[in-house]
């Protein structure tokens, strides 16, 4: 061969790989049919719907309203709702509690909770549909969209998962940088009233409406034909983040044999007891001073309940008794019985503070602050705490505790979940019997029923309340 001749390595790799790609795409051009082009807004501007607007100051802020869809572009997902749950962070602006009404009247002035900051009175000027979210089936995409299609059943998640962002690529999508754009300015407009003024979702999910408009970094496909309203269970924030602490295992994890407290059992402990159990925890205890949620816990998987009103300054004594086990043998696997080493393995806190004076039993501190001290003071050194509650005010703990004494605490935004990798995991656990959403799901209504629902929601005389418009 001449010099003239002589084919390089890259030009006959660059041929074959060329003539190998056409063979490819003509096999699969013969094999696979082309796929049907589904219109991408079928109908979608125009269409009138019902949404419970909230807009404005007093008890009656909230108005169930019919409503004119406007068009969906770029990155929006327009959603059918099947269900939706009704979560208890949001009830006082449903309700139109005034701000600060934390169960007791002058509570907000004790703890000098600041005048509302000026985007707080914008949102309240705004006419916004509340809600954190819910299940239901897609009706349109922008034509942006690639996670989802037209007839999926999804999950619009209370916490979007991007995938590029700096939390994201660090595989902490719980902290995903989509959720600080959710400030006025950054919603977008879904819906008319019949006078024009238009109307904005809480946070880009909304909820509490017959349709929801999203983005598709909220958005999750789900495969299950389990009941809507059970669905918006392990998809709503209460449940994603009890389930998210526990069986997810981006914070921290719980081992065979665990030994496990859970200090508030609302629908978000009862799913964190639920988590332990199905982590393998043999110790589980629930703390709650409502009796029905103790003996929910003892249904779903608590070894042992505890009434703090009860148990009082004895509280932690009590929890470090149970979890102490066998104390002997330190040179075989024993641990201390006395405060320096025993205690939980793995605490969920989960209490939070009222937004009302609860119609029964009310807990030992309305603001939170002491059942999260307590959660932190009980868990054993080398132990893990995930906090999860919105308390009000400032939390002391002993210093020479918080900074020597061995315990991780991890604060547990959506119980340290990523939506596309997890939520799939807890509609499979919902659909295998191994979480007992009916249990939790004590009030179910249709969307006529949300104001009503919301009560019993805000005065805890319910576990978990959904409305839910299909099956």
């Amino acid at each position: 061969m001449t010099t003239d001749q002589k084919i390089s390595r890259r030009e006959v790799l660059t041929a074959g790989l060329a003539a190998t790609g056409s063979v490819l795409a003509a096999t699969t051009a013969s094999a696979v049919p082309a796929p049907a082009i589904v219109s991408s807004q079928p109908n979608i501007a125009g269409r009138r719907f019902r949404a419970w607007v909230s807009q404005g100051e007093g008890l009656d802020r909230t108005k169930l309203e019919t409503l004119t869809m406007l068009p969906i572009t770029g990155r929006q997902v327009a959603v059918r709702t099947q269900a939706a749950s009704l979560c208890y962070t949001v009830s006082s602006d449903v309700l139109g509690l005034p701000r600060g009404a934390f169960g007791a009247p002058d509570l907000a002035h004790q703890l000098h909770v600041p005048p509302p900051s000026p985007q707080y009175e914008e949102f309240r000027r705004m006419a916004l549909i509340q809600g954190h979210g819910g299940v239901g089936i897609v009706e349109a995409v922008g034509p942006d969209v690639r996670r989802v299609r037209v007839g999926d059943r999804v999950c619009v998640s209370g916490t979007p998962q991007c995938g590029s962002c700096y939390q994201c690529l660090r595989g902490r999508a719980d902290m995903c940088q989509f959720l600080g754009h959710q400030g006025p300015k950054d919603l977008v407009a879904l819906a008319t009233r019949d006078d024009g003024t238009p109307v904005y979702v809480n946070s880009h999910i909304g909820g509490l409406a017959e349709m929801m408009v999203s983005f598709e970094e909220w958005v999750v496909p789900i495969q299950s034909e389990a009941p809507s309203h059970l669905l918006s269970m392990v998809c709503s924030c209460t449940s994603v983040a009890g389930l998210g602490c526990t069986v997810s295992q981006t914070l921290a994890t719980i081992g065979p044999s665990a030994s496990v407290a859970v200090v508030g059992c609302g629908p978000l402990g009862l799913t964190a007891v639920q988590g332990a159990r199905i982590a393998g925890a043999s110790i589980i205890i629930g703390i709650d001073p409502i009796r029905v949620r103790r003996e929910v816990a003892q249904k779903v998987g608590a070894t042992h309940v505890l009434d703090p009103n009860a148990e009082g300054d004895h509280l932690l004594d009590t929890v470090r008794e149970i979890t102490r086990g066998k104390t002997d043998y330190l040179w075989g696997g024993g641990r201390n019985w006395n405060a320096s080493g025993s205690g939980p393995d793995f605490v969920v806190e989960a209490a939070g503070a009222n937004r009302a004076k609860p119609m029964l039993e009310d807990g030992p501190d309305p603001t939170g602050l002491l059942p999260m001290q307590q959660a932190y003071l009980m868990c054993a050194p080398g132990g893990h705490l995930v906090t999860t509650s919105l308390p009000v005010g400032n939390i002391s703990l002993p210093s020479g505790t918080f900074s020597l004494g061995g315990r991780s605490q991890h604060a547990g935004q959506a119980g340290g979940m990523n939506p596309m990798r997890d939520i799939p995991r807890f509609v499979a656990l919902l659909d295998s019997g191994q979480f007992d959403a009916k249990s939790l799901a004590t009030t179910v209504v249709p969307l006529e029923g949300m104001i009503d629902a919301y009560r019993e929601v805000l005065n805890r005389t319910t576990i978990q309340a959904h409305i839910r418009l299909s099956a």
